[in-house]
């Protein structure tokens, strides 16, 4: 009987044995096949990658300038509508008389600080459209352009230094160009300036402008530096409405001027550029009550597959923001609604935040920055849909489907990922010569409309 027993017991060893063989087996060989299958399709995404944006080696996939950044406090921001909007401007010409650029120059002297007449603006969209007309520029060797923001469509290139002819007299038909450097318009008679007409942008949405500055062409010319950003925001434009009218300008209009400084420790004349803006009404003037600065990055990730990638980088789109300043301004209203600045404070050591602007895919993930991590069914409501993405109307490059505070974060290490439902890869920033599945640029960046490839010109060197 002992035997029997010993017998059995050593069957149902054996079997036991022998199961518990089968089972790691099977387990090894599941976990082997994952591995293979997961470096498969990551040779997929690379093969399919290099198709169509060229080879990866030596690349690296952060591309953004770390440009400093600009908004307005939520109170002061309008509410901005999906709809079909753009931010196309109509190009035209203009001739500017003598009297405007004498009154110019007379209310911006060239050389003296107009600081106390500069205080930091926005504006509001009205509902016509607006004209921007570029009337001078002045004789310093930075090289500039003009930026015009519109909440809820993003960032617009209205004009670079140099495109611009004049006069120097009467009668004269030699058309001078001031170029991109130093020459300046200072005996400028009559100006021949280009105009530029906005008609179809959201109705009192906030919109603000602003100067991207090199130290000079040559600088511009050299994608490798990064400009200065100078602001509306900050008090480094002023905006004059009682102003000159050019007679070129059709009756009925309301025409406001502004000044530009493109040095924040120049001399705050306010005449390095200046140009007019008109309509009926023309876009109102606000005084700004508080305006956060931060260093942004944009993060935008593809997470469609590896054997079919659509490469649209729109499956998440987030903007981490670091180096977070706050400045409160604080004035006296007079009756008739001028107002004078008095005081202002700055709180440093904002916590950096992220920002949720789109997410392409109709799978729930986990969005991780540093040590903090999000997920997206727990966040936003309608999650299994693509939002924000030309799937569910217009684009809203400022819309925040939501925002967080972020700790552990590093911009330059790139600590963030994503853990995308059903994708046993996690997407991670990628290193020198890899494939990207994430790519960091600057928030002025606009992603794709849903199924459409990000333009070869983002991976290009």
């Amino acid at each position: 009987m002992k035997t029997g027993k010993l017998l059995a017991f050593g069957c149902f060893a054996a079997i036991g044995v022998g199961l518990m063989s089968c089972s790691k087996a099977d387990v090894f060989d599941s976990n082997a096949a994952n591995e293979l299958k997961k470096e498969q399709q990551e040779k997929d995404y690379t093969s399919n990658f290099v198709k169509k944006y060229g080879a990866v080696e030596g690349k690296s996939w952060d591309l953004a300038t770390l440009a400093t950044s600009y908004t307005l406090e939520s109170s002061n921001r309008a509410l901005t509508r999906d709809g079909n909007y753009n931010a196309d401007a109509t190009v035209g010409e203009m001739l500017v008389n003598k009297a405007t650029i004498d009154w110019m120059s007379d209310n911006m002297k060239a050389g003296k600080n107009n600081v106390k007449k500069g205080k930091p603006f926005y504006l509001q969209v009205p509902n016509n459209s607006f004209t921007i007309v570029p009337i001078f520029q002045g004789t310093a060797s930075y090289y500039w352009q003009l930026w015009m923001h519109v909440d809820g469509l993003g960032d617009k290139l209205v004009w670079s230094k140099g495109d611009i002819e004049y006069i120097t007299k009467e009668g004269a038909t030699d058309w001078k160009k001031p170029g991109t450097g130093n020459t300046g318009m200072n005996n400028a008679f009559q100006i021949k300036a280009p105009t530029y007409t906005f008609a179809n942008l959201p109705v009192d949405a906030n919109m603000y402008f602003y100067l991207l500055v090199w130290d000079s062409f040559d600088k511009f010319k050299d994608q490798s530096i990064n400009p200065r950003k100078l602001t509306s925001l900050n008090q480094m434009m002023l905006a004059l409405i009682d102003c000159d009218v050019p007679s070129s300008v059709p009756a009925g209009n309301e025409v406001s001027i502004i000044g530009c400084e493109d040095n924040a420790k120049g001399d705050f004349d306010y005449e390095d550029l200046v140009f007019m803006m008109y309509g009926n009404p023309a876009p109102p003037i606000k005084h700004v009550e508080e305006v956060i600065e931060g260093t942004p990055k944009r993060f935008m990730m593809e997470d469609l597959g590896e054997e079919h990638p659509d490469f649209d980088f729109n499956d998440v789109v987030v903007d981490v923001i670091t180096n977070r300043v706050k400045t409160q301004y604080f004035y006296d209203i007079a009756e008739d609604g001028s107002w004078t600045l008095t005081d202002t404070k700055t709180i440093k050591n904002l916590p950096d935040i992220a920002v949720v602007r789109a997410a392409g895919g109709i799978l729930d993930f986990t969005l991780t920055i540093g040590n903090t991590t999000w997920k997206k069914s727990e966040k936003v409501p309608n999650y299994q849909q693509m939002l924000n993405t030309g799937r569910d109307g217009e684009i809203n490059y400022d819309k925040e489907l939501d925002s967080f505070e972020v700790v552990g974060w590093n911009p330059t290490k790139n600590n963030i990922s994503v853990t995308v439902e059903g994708n046993p890869n996690d997407i991670t920033f990628p290193r020198t010569g890899e494939a990207p599945k994430v790519i960091a640029v600057d928030p002025t960046t606009k992603w794709m409309n849903e199924r459409t490839p990000a333009p070869e010109s983002w991976f290009k060197d």
